[in-house]
């Protein structure tokens, strides 16, 4: 029986909502088996929502699932984590299952836009998938400084986190080029962009910014690195486009200094 997208869509977030939710009503001592248990069946259920599940290319099928298990092992992370009760795991369910159908709808116009390349969709798919990527970086680094790893601990897994994240947003970006960005160094803009953001973890691990404060700016400068990159690669790295960034980068800045204690 040949089943629509939108329903292999529907009914893989339906079988992942089900697996976060039966991972929060695991015991705590079970939750870590939990987890991976959940990461297995992303994978599977992402290469079967997509349709690729049997297709040789390796790639792309690394590729759509990058930020599905990114999203799911911070999500799920960070909602333990808040307050628990069978209704409260219903509703953190519920908003993965958004979560999750968003990027189903986002990686099937990727897919598309790799033969295509001319695909109307693509803008609005990869706004949407930036979002994601951001929102999956807050809760990944809000459950890493939890975590209260030492300082290494902290810049080597912030760095770990910003390869794979960067690796997904190379891969997105580079879809709407005629050559698939080959050529444009890949690993210089992950590598660079990691670098970046794990000296910045390390900084925040001897500065008080807070949990929730120091996830907040790290994903700000994500941000604003993505903006960056995304301008160079795609050769639209105007003048206008790199002082607004700077200044978006001096503000956020300026924000560190100014909401923190000091001594």
């Amino acid at each position: 029986m040949n089943i629509s997208k939108r329903w292999r869509y529907l009914i893989s977030t339906i079988i992942l909502g089900v697996g976060l939710y039966l991972f929060l009503s695991l015991p705590v001592d079970s939750r870590y088996l939990g987890i991976v248990l959940e990461l297995i069946l992303v994978i599977f259920c992402f290469w079967f929502g997509l349709g690729i599940i049997f297709e040789r290319g390796v790639y792309n099928k690394l590729m759509t699932a990058i930020l599905p298990v990114l999203l799911t092992l911070g999500y799920g992370l960070f909602v333990i984590l808040l307050p628990s009760s069978q209704i409260s795991f219903l509703i953190y369910a519920a908003a993965f299952g958004v979560m999750i159908y968003l990027i189903f709808l986002v990686e099937n116009v990727f897919l598309v836009a790799i033969g295509y390349k001319t695909v109307p969709l693509y803008r609005a798919a990869y706004t949407v998938s930036l979002i994601l990527v951001l929102l999956t970086a807050f809760f990944l680094f809000d459950s890493m400084l939890s975590f209260r790893l030492p300082f290494w601990g902290n810049s080597l897994l912030a760095l770990f986190i910003t390869i794979l994240l960067f690796l997904y947003q190379f891969w997105a970006i580079a879809i709407d080029l005629p050559d698939d960005g080959k050529g444009r160094g890949r690993w210089v803009y992950i590598l660079v962009a990691a670098w970046i953001v794990g000296q910045m973890a390390l900084v925040f691990s001897f500065w008080p910014v807070g949990i929730f404060k120091g996830s907040v700016y790290l994903v700000s400068i994500i941000y604003l690195l993505s903006g960056l990159f995304q301008a160079d690669i795609k050769d639209r790295l105007f003048k206008g486009v790199v002082t607004g960034y700077i200044l978006t980068g001096i503000a956020i800045l300026m924000a560190i200094i100014v909401t923190n204690a000091w001594g």
